[in-house]
């Protein structure tokens, strides 16, 4: 299921998410998540209608358990809210670990 998007995403065009998994696997993982054509630069990636900066952040560690952490931001620069909603939810669905 998609988080939904807040009213102050729709109006700026962009999404923020902070993800529990390691950059190498992200990037693996994102052209199903998000289709193709795509650009990758760096931590930069870029389709038709969005683009996004991946920065990693300190792993939290829980006890001896260790998780990796990315911070994704999502540009839609036409701030198409169909259009946002659309990509989020696929997005979110093909990064959805287990059952929620």
């Amino acid at each position: 299921m998609a988080f939904p998007l807040k009213p102050a995403e729709l109006e700026s065009g962009r999404v923020e998410r902070v993800m529990s998994i390691g950059r190498a696997e992200f990037f693996d993982m994102l052209p199903g998540a998000v289709g193709l054509p795509l650009v990758h630069r760096g931590e930069q990636v870029s389709g038709k209608t969005w683009q996004l900066i991946a920065e990693e952040l300190p792993a939290l560690n829980i006890g001896l358990l260790s998780l990796p952490r990315l911070r994704v931001q999502i540009d839609f620069p036409s701030r198409d809210g169909a259009v946002m909603q659309d990509f989020m939810a696929r997005f979110d669905r093909h990064f959805q670990r287990g059952d929620g």
